[in-house]
């Protein structure tokens, strides 16, 4: 798989985890400042990775995104998530 469509790809599912995270402490909770900026984050990752996706503005990774970061940090995300499911 290309390194560039699996580093959107991760990106993608830390925002899915974080967002999960967010909307369900917002509708289980309430609305606060914390569970909210979690939302708007998540939004912001999983737009600008659609658009990135859609656009294919650049098929080779710069130097900063680094596959391995994004991959422990999509691991760590699902993680949280999940345990937040079972929790």
């Amino acid at each position: 798989m290309n390194q560039w469509y699996l580093y959107h790809l991760l990106m993608g599912i830390i925002g899915l985890s974080v967002g999960f995270v967010g909307f369900s402490e917002i509708l289980s909770q309430g609305i606060s400042l914390g569970t909210s900026l979690m939302a708007v984050g998540a939004l912001a990752i999983l737009s600008q990775t659609g658009y990135a996706l859609f656009i294919r503005e650049s098929s080779e990774l710069t130097e900063r995104q680094s596959i391995e970061i994004v991959a422990i940090g999509a691991i760590l995300c699902s993680a949280g998530a999940l345990l937040h499911i079972l929790v």
